[in-house]
């Protein structure tokens, strides 16, 4: 039960990240905090060390906690990583295709068209997340499924901003389309190549995320 409360601690912080509400450089105050979970100390601190070692948070000697900032080149190089680790991952998942891969993403592209359609980012974002986790957790490498989450997770906040440049999601449902017509052919070799340019090609738009003069996020 203890395991089961702290880890539901750690998923609604992480949430309050994600979505913008606990901001970069914002302290946790541990009472406020217990308050709010209606937790004691003891698993609230050990949410926190979980969500430090996630990177998503960092305690400062005699400051406290605070949602970690994170400066242009790192979240660059995450996404370098993450681009390299998810086409290993969409090469192993189209190796392995029975077939039903490509019928499940389809399904994925058709909600996000209908997003794009609206001009919803936040949405597509989410639907552009979960379209990489079917995809990622058909690979069948449960230590490479494991580090993508974590990395996925860490650049969501960028790729929510990255999809707000006009013609953005455009260009990305035409990537997302090609990438599902090489799934269709078997064409691992093809899928992996697809998946990594999509990733990095995001890289050069980190640059309109990262106001001039901020060198964080």
């Amino acid at each position: 039960m203890h395991k089961s409360l702290v880890q539901d601690v750690v998923e609604y912080i992480e949430s309050l990240i994600l979505s913008g509400e606990l901001s970069p450089g914002e302290r946790l105050i541990e009472q406020v905090m217990c308050d709010r979970f209606q937790v004691s100390r003891s698993p609230l601190r050990e949410a926190f060390r979980i969500l430090e070692n996630q990177g998503f948070l960092v305690n400062k000697a005699r400051k406290g906690v605070f949602v970690r900032e994170v400066s242009k080149k790192e979240a660059i190089d995450i996404y370098v990583i993450r681009a390299n680790l998810e086409s290993l991952a969409t090469l192993l998942a189209v190796q392995k295709d029975d077939g039903s891969l490509a019928v499940n993403l389809k399904e994925m592209h058709r909600q996000m068209l209908c997003c794009a359609e609206e001009g919803d980012s936040w949405k597509y974002t989410e639907l552009n997340r979960e379209f990489h986790e079917v995809l990622i957790s058909s690979c069948g490498n449960e230590r490479l499924i494991e580090m993508l989450r974590v990395f996925s997770k860490q650049t969501f906040r960028y790729r929510s901003e990255v999809m707000r440049v006009p013609g953005k999601m455009e260009e990305s449902l035409r990537k997302h389309e090609m990438l599902i017509e090489s799934i269709e052919r078997g064409d691992a070799v093809e899928a992996e190549r697809l998946c990594k340019e999509a990733i990095l090609a995001n890289t050069a738009l980190l640059e309109k995320v990262f106001s001039s003069g901020e060198n964080r996020v």
